[in-house]
């Protein structure tokens, strides 16, 4: 059996007094695709947050692709070359163009010529529909096509996972199937290891291997898509499903 890609032992995390993780265990299979839902504070974004270190996690262990994640700075930066991350606002810069965007950090963090870099941000902006929009600014763009663009910028690291922090709240509703529509592109074709923390249900359906929920820092409930919506074992699973459903 191969190691799991990431691996969450007993993780906990707190804001002051506020206790955000609770021992936390997690296993993610190279290549599988996880959706993780629950009511707001439930500890979704800190979850995925804490696998790139952009969250620090205070107790237990986290381990991604083989390294684990300490305070060590060269172990931090080594996890976040193969970790790319969309969130739910855009963080584009304003005053570089969209391909600009997408060649600053292979040009500077995996050292490609600029020849090199431009051809991969071509091939990715293709890839999520938008080749067209290389040379505006994101100010000149939709909410569904900056959250594009900073798709394709964080394929352009090459990332081995890619999480998504609520990729669609931030659209307007007539963006957000656009923006869904290349996520399931990307899951479908290119065989990443994904998690997409998401209240979008339909997308869930479609594109997990596996569903969690999560209530008050701890993951209570985890199946296939299938069982997970047909028949949820836990009473706060199924009271949050008929709320959203």
């Amino acid at each position: 059996m191969d190691q799991p890609i990431i691996s969450l032992e007993d993780v906990h995390k707190w804001f002051g007094a506020f206790h955000a993780l609770k021992g936390v265990n997690l296993q993610v299979s190279r290549g599988e695709r996880l959706v993780i839902c629950g009511p707001s504070g439930s500890g979704k974004s800190t979850l995925i947050r804490c696998i790139n270190r952009l969250e620090e996690h205070e107790q237990g262990r986290v381990i991604v692709d083989g390294v684990e994640l300490t305070s060590d700075l060269k172990r931090i930066e080594a996890v976040r070359r193969e970790v790319g991350m969309v969130f739910q606002q855009f963080n584009l810069f304003p005053h570089l163009t969209v391909l600009e965007n997408l060649t600053l950090g292979p040009r500077w963090v995996l050292r490609r010529s600029a020849g090199e870099a431009e051809e991969t941000a071509m091939h990715y902006l293709k890839r999520v529909r938008i080749p067209e929009q290389a040379h505006k600014y994101p100010g000149q763009l939709s909410g569904g096509q900056q959250q594009r663009v900073a798709i394709a910028r964080s394929l352009c690291m090459a990332p081995k996972i890619m999480l998504f922090d609520e990729p669609t709240s931030a659209l307007d509703p007539e963006m957000v199937g656009e923006v869904l529509e290349v996520m399931i592109e990307l899951a479908t074709d290119t065989g990443m290891t994904m998690l997409c923390v998401t209240h979008e249900m339909g997308f869930a359906r479609q594109v997990a291997d596996r569903v969690l929920f999560m209530d008050a820092g701890q993951i209570l409930e985890q199946n296939g898509p299938a069982e997970f919506f047909s028949n949820p074992r836990h009473e706060r699973t199924r009271a949050f499903l008929e709320r959203i459903l």
